[in-house]
């Protein structure tokens, strides 16, 4: 089970978000540096929208408007995409690179055994959240749910979106300046921006 599956919103929301992570060994293998950065090369190839460092095995998150300078040196650990040609690429990139790294990607289920298809590979497995339950009525609007499931830690507070909302809709921000800002307290770098701009767009649409 891994916290990106934990996303919340329609399946056609959903075609624009998918997460491609490694799972390295946490040993000292003298090949991961060479490994990892192959990977680096390959995810930002395709343009992901946020990207995580990984520095002493740890996650750190990238600028997405600086992320080419910010990754320079750097190896990487999650990348998210929003579109599913360029997972799809990806996905042969890896296949192509034989890494013997584990690949983890999270998204629509029949999306991505589409993009595992075109690679000439069957996915290994598949794995579904079975949801909130408990007292789901006592959760905040089902697009600020939506906004917080893209980091599946939890660390993009529900009060932090709802400030966001308002400020975009009494016109001192941005949807892109708020997306940005939501996607900062994200470490794992699974927070989808692009999507986020959108959502915040069609609620300052409906103010």
């Amino acid at each position: 089970m891994t916290n990106t599956l934990h996303r919340k919103g329609t399946p056609e929301a959903l075609k624009e978000d998918f997460v491609v992570f490694a799972t390295p060994t946490r040993s000292l293998s003298p090949e991961l540096p060479a490994k990892m950065k192959r990977f680096t090369e390959i995810v930002l190839k395709h343009g992901p929208v946020n990207v995580a460092k990984l520095e002493n095995m740890a996650m750190r998150r990238v600028d997405s408007r600086r992320m080419h300078e910010e990754m320079q040196d750097q190896l990487a650990l999650t990348a998210t995409f929003d579109n599913v040609e360029a997972v799809a690429a990806v996905i042969a990139d890896l296949k192509e690179a034989d890494l013997g790294v584990p690949i983890n990607v999270s998204g629509l289920l029949e999306e991505i055994k589409q993009c595992c298809g075109k690679a000439g590979l069957t996915r290994h497995s598949a794995e579904q959240s079975l949801g909130v339950f408990g007292r789901t009525d006592r959760l905040p609007s089902r697009e600020v749910v939506e906004i917080n499931s893209m980091c599946g830690h939890g660390m993009v507070s529900f009060n932090l979106i709802k400030k966001i909302i308002d400020e975009i809709k009494l016109d001192r921000m941005t949807p892109e300046q708020g997306a940005d800002l939501l996607a900062k307290p994200c470490e794992c770098a699974a927070f989808n921006p692009t999507r986020a701009r959108k959502l915040l767009e069609t609620l300052r649409q409906k103010s």
